[in-house]
């Protein structure tokens, strides 16, 4: 039995009326009630069956999903210790449970729980579990002269939601679950790996797709954009626009588009794209729109450069590769480029994430980001913030030792997170592993971890590429449910059956309709997507087939 399976049986529960069968659940949910669990308490525990509409979202309007399967709602919120409150919710299967727990990642600091991908969990007959990570609403003020409140975002709202939403679980069926996992994308992808580095006992599988998990540096690398995108002082006036974002793109694509060796619009190798700016430098007569300028260049040059230590001039973040810039978008995709992050959403004369730096770095409502210094301030975040708030230890040793499995993602063109900060944390736990060559580590690192990076993926899904390949959330759900086509199935037959994953096939759609299953979208075009470091190369065929490729690994 797996190390995993053996903590926490004997969990001590109280349950009045406790229903040690699957057969009588349907008559024990409001029971839940009565459970008594060290520093938690249970708000909800009612049964829903048909209708479920959502109620605890803070920052948009609430959706109403209907046709779900019979199952118990409990919601609950831990209080580990002064200062903390931690919610979470589980949904629990009252017929036909698989047997598995689920726990489904957040997005950004919002504290709405993701009902959309629980109800995709549901309907696998997966107990569903989220955290609002211990805040309410979307604002960075949570974490103002807060430090549990960091901490409880950082990595213990997960872990105290999961371990409640396990002994929920026994207490409701009367047996464990047979296997946990954690899938989340984002913040979600953050989570997962800091499950990994923190409780290696939580979860048997995880999927983090595009991580950001070296946080402190992530929003380093946001104010560095947005310094970089303005004259110094002035925030009223952006040096690069959408209009040259999307000139720069193109040209890029142009010339890196074909070291695939077939011409699709997506480049798969932007490590190997060599462009200079320079060739795009405006000349008298040209259109401001066509051309850029030397501000516009040494702008983009920047960004694609990242943040570095004044001191040292060591990089504080990987830069963007190119791709990431802004591109044109297809049906459904939201692509939004670097125009996306380097300003607020809701105030665009100010950097985003600037409520970082003003509530939890500073503690100064009227902080100055002109006057950040890329030294001394730099330290300051770092030792305030990166023990509880980043999760970059490559020692996943634990978690091996404890049998978990690990699929990462992330998509080539996503301009939120550095594709290369993907590939740095999977090299800096490649470096750990055993063997005295590149190749054996990379082996020895593949027994627990994967890495996939995707083609022409915007951020978590979207974007020029065939991002379709995941069916823990429904907006990226792969056309067939199996192994070969979706990571989640991939993930489950490698931790359940010891089926290791490979190659896996990604689908891009020509349109999506709601009304239907995604096995009846109409497909566009199908890639590989390949296990790093292999990386996918056009071969003859069909270009719309995935048959038409395959992974090679540098030598």
């Amino acid at each position: 039995m797996p190390l995993r399976r053996k903590i926490g049986i004997g969990l001590g529960l109280t349950l009045c009326g406790l229903v040690p069968h699957q057969a009588q659940a349907q008559d024990s949910c409001a029971a839940l009630r009565g459970l008594k669990l060290p520093n938690v308490e249970i708000l909800i525990a009612t049964r829903v069956s048909g209708d479920f509409t959502e109620d605890f979202v803070t920052d948009r309007d609430v959706r109403t999903y209907r046709g779900l399967r019979p199952f118990c709602r409990v919601r609950g919120i831990s209080r580990p210790v002064p200062g903390s409150e931690i919610g979470f919710e589980l949904w629990l299967p009252q017929t036909r449970w698989n047997g598995r727990l689920h726990m489904v990642g957040n997005g950004a600091y919002i504290s709405n729980i993701q009902y959309r991908q629980m109800i995709a969990r549901l309907e696998d007959g997966d107990v569903a579990v989220a955290t609002d990570t211990g805040h309410q609403g979307s604002s960075l003020k949570f974490g103002w002269r807060a430090p549990e409140k960091i901490k409880d975002f950082g990595h213990r709202a997960v872990h105290e939601s999961v371990v409640a939403a396990k002994a929920v679980t026994r207490a409701f069926y009367g047996k464990p679950a047979r296997f946990s996992y954690f899938s989340g994308c984002s913040t979600g992808g953050y989570q997962g790996l800091s499950e990994a580095q923190r409780y290696p006992q939580d979860f048997d599988g995880i999927i983090a797709g595009a991580p950001g998990n070296n946080r402190t540096n992530l929003t380093l690398a946001f104010l560095w954009n947005y310094l970089a995108n303005h004259r110094p002082g002035d925030d009223s006036r952006q040096i690069l626009h959408t209009a040259q974002l999307k000139l720069i793109n193109r040209a890029v694509t142009r010339q890196c588009d074909k070291l695939d060796k077939v011409a699709d619009g997506v480049i798969s190798d932007p490590l190997k794209c060599r462009f200079n700016l320079k060739t795009l430098a405006c000349k008298p007569g040209m259109a401001a729109e066509s051309c850029l300028t030397a501000e516009q260049i040494t702008a983009a040059q920047k960004i694609y450069d990242g943040p570095r230590d004044a001191r040292t001039s060591a990089r504080l973040y990987p830069g963007y590769p190119f791709g990431t810039e802004g591109v044109a978008t297809g049906p459904g995709d939201k692509v939004i480029g670097w125009e996306g992050y380097w300003a607020q959403t809701e105030r665009q004369n100010e950097p985003s994430r600037a409520d970082m730096f003003r509530y939890w770095v500073f503690d100064d409502t009227n902080w100055n980001w002109w006057k950040f210094n890329w030294g001394s301030d730099v330290d300051t975040m770092q030792a305030r913030l990166a023990d509880e708030f980043n999760a970059v230890n490559p020692d996943l040793s634990a978690f091996h030792r404890a049998g978990g499995r690990m699929l990462m993602f992330m998509g080539w063109q996503d301009p939120v997170g550095s594709p290369i900060e993907a590939i740095n944390y999977y090299d800096s736990v490649a470096a750990l592993s055993p063997g005295r060559t590149p190749a054996q580590r990379h082996a020895a690192t593949q027994r627990f971890l994967r890495l996939y990076m995707v083609p022409g993926m915007d951020h978590c899904a979207g974007g020029p590429g065939a991002s379709a390949f995941n069916t823990a959330t429904r907006d990226s759900a792969p056309p067939v449910d199996d192994a070969r086509h979706d990571m989640l199935r991939a993930l489950e037959a490698w931790v359940e059956q010891d089926r290791a994953p490979t190659t896996l096939i990604a689908t891009r759609y020509a349109r999506q309709d709601e009304a239907l299953p995604p096995a009846k979208w109409p497909i566009d075009y199908q890639r590989p997507i390949c296990v790093w470091p292999a990386k996918p190369e056009y071969v003859g065929g069909p270009v719309k087939a995935a048959s038409s490729f395959r992974c090679v690994t540098p030598r």
